[in-house]
């Protein structure tokens, strides 16, 4: 269960731009409860503390990563999130911005949290644990967008119907039928 998980801050000089700790729970409790069945605890830290206490480099899949320089970390039933690294990414005055806030943040907890779904369900070695972890993290985010901000979907289906050019990628419209690709391609040349 949601309470069940300790949720600690513990940060080396540093003040967050924003609030995590309220966007965490939020997050927390769209989640399945059998998805976080011996989850411990999440730390909230940055990056200077994570390299005071994890220095150097340590090998993960095929390279050498230095943690502080992850925006989350998995083992053990315990994660870590780097909030620094989390919102390094985006200028600072769109997290202020809840839905922004909550989705940076959501997208480095839920992909650890599909390291933990990894552990739990498929435990033992498997060569694409990232992948799974990010399958997990957008299966999770999509349920979490559709239940919390389920009017940001009205919005932009009407934004495309407005303006139906939005979805055309690249120079020529998509084709309607077959028979249209078939128009567009080449003719083979005969030998």
């Amino acid at each position: 269960m949601t309470h069940d998980v300790r949720i600690r801050e513990q940060y080396l000089d540093y003040k967050p731009p924003v609030i995590v700790y309220g966007s965490l729970e939020l997050l927390l409790r769209h989640v399945p409860d059998e998805h976080l069945a011996e989850l411990r605890s999440i730390t909230l830290t940055n990056s200077a503390a994570l390299l005071k206490s994890w220095p150097g480099k340590y090998p993960v899949e095929k390279r050498r990563v230095r943690p502080a320089d992850c925006r989350g970390l998995y083992g053990n039933g315990k994660i870590v999130l780097v909030v620094d690294q989390m919102f390094s990414d985006c200028p600072e005055f769109l997290i202020l911005f809840p839905p922004v806030k909550t989705y940076l943040v959501a997208r480095t907890l839920y992909h650890e949290i599909g390291h933990h779904i990894h552990r739990l369900e498929q435990p033992g070695y498997r060569a694409d644990r990232e992948t799974f972890a990010d399958e997990w993290r957008d299966k999770l985010i999509g349920n979490f967008m559709r239940q919390r901000y389920w009017y940001f979907g009205l919005l932009v289906r009407g934004l495309f119907k407005l303006f139906p050019s939005l979805t055309h990628r690249g120079d020529a419209p998509p084709p309607d039928s077959a028979s249209q690709i078939a128009e567009r391609e080449p003719p083979e040349r005969a030998a």
